[in-house]
């Protein structure tokens, strides 16, 4: 019936809807969107017709066969589907300034790559886009592991596309979603494998990445390492290497505005608009460690200029700060990278990974182990602590590795109070003033300031010969102050008093 219908040229809108179906079936049913008798259905209500206007999306969502964003991004690929001879487009993976990327099949060999478009207005520029073939061919003949390998490129009636090995598998920001920073080790080892791959790059063919950021950083999971979280055999794969740029200065900085590059990973150099090498790189890897390590980008700002103006002018910050249980060469390492002065950064990415080497070797020696990391960490990023000079075990719950907060932290033993030989209230007070003021054993935290002068208490009730000065110590956690007095005196009952007293004269009166 269905093909009968198809052929009657009595039926030209309503074919066409039906004929459009079939086409976007590839799409809905490879991604999982529907089931087969689902789509089925609809195409048998196509078929009896009355929706020939309809676009297939629309169709879609109102037979309850699509959500909404399902049928945006199915008109997306249909829209590009026939501009890629010998590739079918079977769904979008992301898009951003510079071009759209989508997960494809090249027919040929059947085998799945990332597709990726340029945008409409970069089509427009003929010198972008003769870089943009140079860059592909020379792109093409580079083989590294870390490095996703460029497949084919081309151009069609106007449209330039670039199709690129497809790592199915999570970005960098993605895990920084997951679990909020990473692993000292684990983080420095996919760094070094990027360091590889781009010095790699930079001695074969010259060529600036320009845009390194944890988005264009993606990692091939080992999934039988054991339940690993961060297994040391994961696999880094550098990708976006269509935004690469050779040393050449970058006038379109200052003639349209416009820049390649995330401003929150971006050198000074590149910021201002300068000739580049693989130092410009060497840069944005260092700020990239410093997100992975800490959770937070090196510099924040109110709007893209604003953060550009603090690569140029601020300190380079000391991760360190955020994060004390890190390496004295691990903090080192990230702020030599992100010298303000290109001369007083690693040389080379050579230069660069010799150094993460040692970082490797001290995070060994220290005996550091896989971090116990939370999908949904229970992090706060000013948690509520006692309102009193901060001790080293509260500092180290505030910025120290992540397996010392949240719920670790609420459930990790607790220190006892020293029991003094002897009792009362002056060998409770010694005890009290040495836990306050002694200097704190971790590296980097500032001491605690002396405490104020301890008032005098009461000795602390004996249960069995056990003195019950731990139930005290437990409310600290709470911030509340185990010596506080409880209740507030008679006046609240006077005030009751009275009040029944004025309740029932009212009622005499008004009786």
């Amino acid at each position: 019936m269905a093909s009968s219908i198809l052929k009657s040229p009595a039926d030209t809108d309503q074919n066409s809807l039906v004929q459009r179906l079939h086409a976007a079936s590839s799409v809905v049913l490879g991604n999982n969107w529907a089931a087969k008798h689902q789509f089925d259905h609809a195409v048998s209500i196509a078929i009896k017709g009355g929706h020939d206007h309809t676009g297939v999306g629309r169709f879609l969502v109102d037979q309850q066969v699509l959500s909404r964003d399902q049928a945006s991004e199915l008109e997306e690929v249909i829209k590009h589907q026939g501009r890629f001879p010998g590739y079918r487009l079977r769904r979008k993976i992301g898009s951003g300034g510079m071009g759209t990327v989508f997960l494809a099949d090249h027919l040929a060999s059947s085998r799945q790559v990332a597709l990726k478009t340029m945008n409409a207005r970069l089509e427009e520029d003929q010198d972008y886009i003769g870089r943009f073939h140079r860059e592909a061919k020379a792109l093409g003949k580079i083989k590294h592991p870390s490095i996703a390998e460029i497949l084919d490129s081309g151009e069609d009636k106007g449209h330039c596309w670039l199709a690129m090995e497809f790592i199915d598998g999570p970005s960098l920001m993605a895990l920084l979603k997951d679990y909020r920073v990473l692993p000292e080790a684990y983080a420095l080892r996919i760094c070094r494998q990027v360091a590889e791959g781009l010095g790699h790059v930079w001695s074969t063919a010259h060529l600036v990445h320009r845009d390194l950021k944890p988005e264009n950083i993606l990692v091939v999971r080992n999934r039988s390492a054991g339940g690993d979280l961060f297994p040391a055999d994961d696999v880094a794969k550098l990708i976006d290497f269509g935004l690469v740029k050779g040393e050449e200065k970058d006038d379109r900085l200052t003639q349209t505005g416009m820049t390649i590059g995330t401003p929150l990973y971006m050198s000074p150099e590149q910021v201002r608009g300068e000739k580049l090498d693989c130092r410009s790189d060497v840069y944005g890897l260092g700020a990239t460690l410093f997100h992975l390590l800490t959770g937070f980008t090196p510099f924040t700002g109110t709007s893209p200029g604003s953060i550009m103006s603090a690569h140029l002018t601020e300190p380079v910050p000391n991760p360190g700060e955020r994060v004390p249980s890190l390496s004295k060469t691990t903090r080192s390492l990230v702020q030599m990278s992100m010298a303000k002065n290109a001369k007083d950064r690693f040389l080379n990415f050579e230069a660069m990974a010799s150094a993460i080497d040692e970082c490797l070797q001290e995070c060994g020696t220290k005996g550091t182990g896989t971090m116990r990391l939370l999908r949904k960490p229970l992090v706060l990023n000013k948690p509520q602590t006692r309102k009193q000079p901060p001790s080293d075990r509260i500092d180290k719950v505030e910025s120290g590795p992540i397996e010392k907060t949240g719920t670790a932290a609420l459930n990790a033993p607790r220190d006892k109070p020293e029991t003094p030989k002897s009792s009362g209230p002056d060998a409770l007070i010694k005890v009290d003033a040495e836990r306050r003021t002694r200097p704190p054993s971790g590296d980097g935290i500032p001491a605690a300031s002396a405490a104020p002068p301890v008032q005098p208490v009461t000795p602390a009730a004996s249960e069995g010969g056990k003195t019950t000065t731990a139930r005290l110590e437990r409310s600290k956690v709470f911030d509340e102050d185990p010596h506080a007095k409880l209740g507030v005196g008679i006046l609240p009952w006077v005030v009751l008093g009275f009040a029944v007293v004025g309740l029932i004269v009212w009622f005499l009166i008004s009786g």
